[in-house]
């Protein structure tokens, strides 16, 4: 839904080696044989405030797993460290799932002509956001090392390499 139509990996995948290139901020949750299931994009909004714009997007067997709540409390983070003042999400109106997180999580809520924009405004940073960022960051390094570790040494092996999550 975040592409407001159903989008094949191999679009997304393109999308976002674009991304890449323009400097877009990114942060994905892999599952155990490395594949991207799930995405959150940042991006500067240039209206007032200093707000950080989020896009989520969720594989459909990893939905109600809080992925994307992690990837918005992680855009939380990012944001407060960085001197933002507000969170902001855009969606169509139809996109329950999105504005149901939105509201859970305190974002304001408006609705006009088919489409939703959250507004969650943030307390100023911290010296502790700053040092959480550094902290997320080794923590997603040492969860990549670890499953492509785990990766060799099953296909180093000869055991099975998982395909898929244990538990989608």
């Amino acid at each position: 839904m975040r592409f407001c139509c159903t989008t094949s990996p191999e679009a997304v995948s393109h999308y976002l080696d674009g991304l890449q290139a323009s400097g877009v901020p990114s942060y994905g949750i892999f599952n155990p044989a490395l594949e991207l299931v799930a995405i959150g994009q940042f991006g500067e909004n240039d209206s007032a405030g200093h707000e950080l714009e989020v896009g989520l997007s969720v594989l459909a067997p990893y939905r109600r797993q809080r992925l994307a709540a992690a990837l918005l409390q992680r855009a939380a983070s990012y944001a407060r460290s960085r001197g933002f003042q507000a969170l902001v999400v855009h969606c169509l109106t139809d996109n329950t799932p999105m504005i149901s997180l939105a509201r859970r999580l305190g974002m304001q809520i408006e609705m006009l002509r088919g489409e939703a924009d959250g507004r969650l405004k943030l307390r100023a940073g911290t010296a502790l956001d700053y040092w959480n960022e550094i902290a997320y960051d080794q923590a997603g390094i040492v969860d990549a090392v670890a499953k492509r570790w785990k990766l060799a040494m099953q296909a180093g092996l000869g055991g099975p390499v998982p395909a898929k999550d244990p538990k989608p």
